[in-house]
């Protein structure tokens, strides 16, 4: 699958997700299993908090922002 039509299914699912109610969002960092930024007590600008989806502010639902 190339990179252009994987952002496109994953734009389409995303809408389908927001207009039946039922959006489980994970942080691109967490999707690729990439903890180590999430999982610090803090960032470059003070105390972080998980990411949220830029379209309905759902927070990133991996269960490493909850340790």
């Amino acid at each position: 699958m190339t990179p252009r039509l994987a952002g496109r299914l994953a734009t389409a699912l995303t809408r389908y997700a927001h207009r039946h109610g039922v959006h489980h969002y994970l942080a691109t960092s967490c999707l690729h299993g990439e903890h180590g930024y999430c999982q610090g007590d803090t960032g470059k600008v003070g105390a972080k908090k998980p990411a949220e989806c830029k379209f309905c502010g759902a927070a990133c639902r991996c269960g490493c922002h909850h340790n």
